[in-house]
């Protein structure tokens, strides 16, 4: 028998929209919208969260799942639960009504790709590729915001450069990286926008595989070196190997390297 907590968690988060709810509340709803599928409500709390930190893995896994569960959306839910939150404080820098006290989402310790089970078969989505498109959303949101404010600013002022606004301090999301060849342009986009972003990645293990050392070099130029503590390469010939070497020194908390079919070369 379900107890009353139980019932009553999950009766609240069948509601759109969701009711003005106390701090305390919010994992044990998020725990329940995550356990039944409501995208919905769960981009609602991400974007209202009233902690510093929420970390998916620690709420999510004792969790019993239904095979039905639309897994793919709840996953895209979180994101842009955090998506939404940045641009309502770029459009409103003052507004502090919805409480979301936000600064770190940790997806770690989680398989990259999600998937959505139905009688007819699976669909797949990649976190890794999902992040890096959210990234490159809020910071082309954040120019776009920042142009039309500036020029607002010249037409009243007279003025060459836009006044000082309060800046957001933007969230950063804990990640496990895997790029392939189908992530790895719009992840080299995310990390090149770095810390001038207000959503920015991240990366504690980083797995590249069917890609070149010409295309790995740059993605790990661009991570911040305080954050990474394993590397897994594979489908690397022993002379792309050896160009991206130099590269891994950068990395002090670096503590494990993985490879995968590395071949010779001739090199």
């Amino acid at each position: 028998m379900d107890s009353l907590r139980f019932l009553c968690t999950h009766r609240v988060i069948a509601q759109c929209p969701l009711p003005a709810l106390p701090p305390h509340l919010y994992p044990e709803l998020f725990k329940a919208a995550f356990q039944d599928g409501r995208a919905l409500a769960l981009q609602e709390l991400v974007a209202a969260w009233p902690f510093p930190e929420l970390k998916l893995q620690q709420l999510v896994r004792d969790l019993k799942l239904r095979w039905d569960r639309p897994a793919i959306e709840c996953n895209q839910a979180i994101i842009q639960g955090v998506v939404s939150q940045l641009r309502q404080q770029l459009e409103e820098p003052g507004r502090q009504s919805s409480g979301c006290q936000l600064r770190v989402l940790d997806m770690t310790g989680l398989c990259d790709y999600v998937y959505n089970r139905t009688p007819n078969g699976q669909t797949s989505w990649s976190r890794t590729k999902g992040l890096a498109e959210a990234c490159v959303e809020v910071s082309r949101y954040q120019q776009q915001f920042q142009r039309r404010g500036s020029k607002r600013h010249k037409r009243c002022s007279g003025a060459t450069t836009a006044e000082a606004a309060p800046q957001h301090p933007g969230v950063d999301v804990h990640a496990d990286l895997f790029v392939d060849k189908e992530s790895n342009q719009i992840l080299r986009e995310a990390l090149q926008i770095g810390a001038a972003g207000l959503l920015r990645l991240k990366c504690r293990e980083f797995k590249a595989v069917d890609i070149s050392a010409h295309e790995i070099v740059p993605l790990l130029e661009s991570l911040d070196p305080s954050c990474l503590r394993r590397v897994e390469l594979c489908s690397l010939g022993l002379t792309g190997f050896l160009e991206i070497l130099p590269h891994l020194t950068r990395f002090p908390e670096l503590r494990s390297l993985k490879l995968w079919h590395i071949f010779m070369d001739g090199s």
